[in-house]
């Protein structure tokens, strides 16, 4: 190759599309990934890059579209296929055996042996030397439990390059480290670039981005906007690209709070809050963001319930608020819609009647059952309040479209009628209709002096129903926009600086 060649074309993704249910999350997708370069691939919640990956990484298949890879056509049926092809997926989910050592999450599937015994000495050595290979200081005899994230990290990065890797895509790498750890991270990617291997790099770290990054994809609403070399876009061009031709107004006048705040956070901490100061008045929404790991998913937990901090006050309506269980925070009157419906919200056995009444039991309960007559009628009520489409209070409520199980799941907690919401991504993975009735629903609660925490990755939906919008990074309030400084651009900017 000469010095005015480009880097070999390892990759190339052409017209990819799939879709979920009925919603297509990409949309005739093209990318390219060539040797020595890293390339990165940004976009907001929902752009599809998680898609593209898992169909590079042989996790999804795509309904349309062609994989090249090193100028032959491939069809991955499985992840080991992808790998076969010389790619490695490191999600943000680290994919290691905790219980075992570094030599041995580096050899399994593939150990030496001497007869039928693995031959531990030769392990050890061949874990040597792809460490120190890559210059990681860490030792083959640690358990990878004892390690920090970014040392498993490394481990993760050694394993995946331990095969014939040509390509190698890092999904939000630095999520949880440190910045020496990633910086560390940096020198690795800039070594592999030098030895020809293409890298996707996956992240909404936007000033990371810039220092890593030769090349920059863009994608919004399952499309890619378009693909540029790094030095030519700055980082203001790149959140347009991400945010597109957005309008940002409101349907509605300025709400306000209708009191003091009744909800008062002081220097909250845990395993990521790190001295979070918050406050929700009734009558207003107040929005919570930022990257995954910021500290959201943990208050949340904190104020229902499923999680003690390890310092800081809660008050609530006046006093102290320290909720030992779920049932807790639901007697003092709130409610936590989760992020996650159906791993953390919905009884996946049960119908529409159980799911629905599920918060109500101790008010429906006489003598330690449940009256039937009283459970339908509560669950009827609020089944048409809420324009649930189903078969009847029997059916499944997994046999329901998405936008359905959220319903049931609001409705639920709408049923109590708490004083606090929690509501945590509640229209993630729903369409349009339902989506705009959700956010009527939050206006009328609003309305009705609710005190309403939105933690929501959706820079539109944090535009359409803020208040006033936190924005955190590692577990403290990095900035608060407030109207009419709330625009779609201002936050994902306050998101992805820093």
């Amino acid at each position: 190759m000469t010095p005015e060649s480009p880097p070999p074309r390892r990759v190339a993704l052409n017209g990819l599309t799939r879709s979920f249910a009925g919603v297509r999350a990409l949309k005739g997708v093209d990318l390219e990934l060539r040797g020595g370069e890293i390339h990165a691939l940004c976009g907001e919640n929902g752009a599809g890059k998680s898609t593209l990956i898992q169909i590079l990484g042989g996790v999804v298949r795509p309904d349309a579209g062609s994989i090249v890879v090193d100028g032959r056509p491939v069809r991955f049926a499985n992840p080991a296929a992808a790998i076969d092809e010389g790619i490695a997926i490191i999600y943000q989910e680290l994919s290691l055996v905790a219980e075992f050592t570094v030599a041995e999450n580096l050899a399994l599937g593939n150990e030496p042996r001497c007869g039928p015994w693995i031959d531990r000495r030769a392990m050890i050595r061949e874990a040597r030397r792809r460490l120190d290979e890559l210059g990681f200081a860490l030792d083959p005899r640690a358990r990878v439990g004892s390690l920090t994230i970014g040392q498993r990290q490394q481990v993760e990065i050694a394993k995946a390059l331990g095969r014939d890797v040509r390509v190698l895509v890092l999904d939000e790498p630095t999520a949880a480290l440190s910045r020496a750890e990633s910086e560390r991270l940096f020198d690795v990617l800039r070594d592999l670039r030098r030895r020809g291997i293409a890298v996707l790099y996956v992240s909404h770290h936007l000033e990371e981005v810039f220092m890593i990054a030769d090349r920059i994809t863009v994608l919004r609403d399952g499309s890619r906007v378009g693909s540029w070399p790094a030095s030519e876009l700055t980082l203001d061009e790149v959140v347009a690209h991400m945010v597109g031709e957005a309008v940002d107004f409101r349907e509605r006048p300025p709400r306000k709070a209708l009191g003091e705040p009744r909800l008062r956070v002081t220097g909250a901490a845990g395993a990521t809050l790190r001295g979070l100061d918050l406050a929700v008045a009734p009558g207003e929404v107040v929005g919570l963001t930022g990257l995954a790991g910021s500290g959201q998913e943990e208050l949340a937990a904190i104020l229902f319930g499923t999680s003690r901090p390890t310092a800081g006050e809660i008050v609530w309506n006046g006093r102290p608020f320290r909720p030992r269980h779920p049932a807790d925070a639901a007697r003092q009157g709130v409610a936590m819609v989760p992020s996650d419906r159906r791993g953390q919200g919905l009884i996946p056995s049960q119908g529409i009647l159980e799911n629905l009444t599920l918060a109500s039991y101790h008010e429906l309960a006489r003598s330690g059952w449940i009256r039937r007559r009283p459970q339908r009628e509560l669950a009827q009520a609020w089944c048409r309040k809420f324009e649930v489409a189903s078969a009847g209070l029997t059916q499944r409520v997994l046999t329901l479209s998405g936008g359905n199980q959220q319903k049931v799941l609001l409705a639920r907690w709408a049923a109590r009628n708490p004083e606090l919401f929690i509501l945590n991504e509640p229209t993630r993975g729903i369409d349009v209709k339902t989506r705009e009735a959700i956010h009527r629903w939050i206006d009328e609660l609003a309305d009705s002096g609710r005190c309403i925490l939105l933690i929501t990755s959706d820079a539109q939906e944090l535009v359409r129903l803020a208040d006033r919008c936190v924005v955190l990074r590692a577990g403290k309030v990095a900035k608060i926009l407030e109207p009419p400084a709330i625009s779609e651009h201002a936050v994902v900017a306050a998101v992805v600086e820093g």
